[in-house]
């Protein structure tokens, strides 16, 4: 292909448990499109291992490589580990909790409000971390990866977020990115304790405007930007609670691009550095509205028939968006960016 027609795409990914399985969908397809060229990836959580996974596969075999590493992750995440999230969870009771009945999923998690994960999983078993070295191998990672990583967590004792780039990154940093503090004891790396990159930002995106080369920004989101129903039960609002916690930082970062671009517009002579980013800066969102039917909870679910749902969902759904936005991609970004976030 003439290598005019290829453009450059830094993506920002949402993290969002098994819901990450629809970014593979996207990741997927993106990487059968040699009109598309990933230079560099922002993620936390699920969009923080989807990044890595796709890296290491990408650096043993290019896109088909990454493609299989991709589909191998997700299986393996589906059948080896699925336990962990289903309704009945007997794996998590009876090694963790010792009880010998086992309670909705819901009930568990109603427990880690009254109960913290050092009372409930006090030998700390974190399965994803075998997974992880499984399928990425760091090592090799830190020195050779072929895409620029840009990977958040929370710092818990400041609130700031943390960006892992490429030599930082470990199984620790992933496994720190995806750490929910009800759930997971937080990790501790180079003398600080992390937990879910989510909270300080989901997705970042200010690494891929100031560390990272490319004009155009895709971000894949996982969670709904707007939701119609007005939550009336208390465990309705409680899950749109939590839902808002994971997103407040990443509407205001994108209030903040809007109305710093808008600006710009209005001052044709700018000429600082910063102005010149700004101006140039493209953003493109890819997002599936039927996530807003999905219960919050099912981000925890791993059974193979929801995560191969997920991610023929976000196959279709990137196939459709690069068919209406691939035009706009180092032009123009693709959505009204005031009239959604300001």
């Amino acid at each position: 292909m003439n290598s005019k027609a290829v453009k450059r795409i830094n993506l920002a990914l949402q993290g969002g448990g098994s819901h990450g399985a629809f970014t593979w969908g996207v990741l997927h397809h993106l990487l059968d499109e040699e009109r598309i060229d990933i230079h560099a990836i922002a993620g936390v959580s699920s969009g923080a291992m989807n990044a890595c996974v796709l890296a290491a596969g990408y650096l043993d075999g290019g896109r088909p490589g990454a493609k299989q590493r991709l589909t191998d992750f997700w299986n393996a995440v589906s059948s080896k580990y699925s336990s962990l999230f289903e309704t009945n969870p007997s794996v998590v009771w009876d090694k963790v909790v010792g009880m010998d009945y086992h309670p909705s999923f819901d009930s568990f998690l109603s427990l880690t409000q009254s109960f913290s994960p050092y009372q409930l999983n006090p030998f700390n078993l974190n399965p994803l971390e075998k997974i992880l070295n499984e399928f990425v191998d760091f090592k090799a990672l830190q020195k050779h990866c072929p895409i620029e990583l840009h990977i958040g967590a929370t710092q818990v004792r400041t609130g700031k977020m943390r960006i892992f780039t490429n030599k930082e990154i470990s199984s620790d940093v992933l496994l720190a990115s995806a750490c929910l503090p009800s759930l997971h004891h937080a990790i501790k790396i180079d003398g600080e304790h992390y937990w879910d990159g989510g909270y300080s930002g989901n997705p970042p995106l200010f690494p891929l405007i100031f560390d990272t080369s490319g004009n155009d920004i895709v971000v894949v989101l996982l969670q709904p930007l707007l939701r119609e129903q007005l939550p009336t039960t208390a465990e309705e609002i409680r899950k749109r609670s939590n839902e808002l916690m994971f997103t407040n930082t990443f509407l205001r970062e994108m209030r903040a691009i809007a109305l710093s671009k808008e600006q710009i517009k209005k001052d044709w002579l700018y000429s600082g550095e910063l102005e010149k980013k700004m101006g140039r800066l493209n953003i493109h969102i890819i997002e599936d509205t039927n996530f807003e039917k999905l219960d919050a909870n099912s981000r925890y679910t791993a059974q193979s028939e929801f995560i191969n749902q997920l991610y023929d969902k976000g196959q279709h759904v990137v196939q459709g968006w690069l068919k209406k936005n691939y035009r706009n991609i180092a032009y123009r970004s693709s959505v009204d960016l005031v009239e959604m976030f300001v």
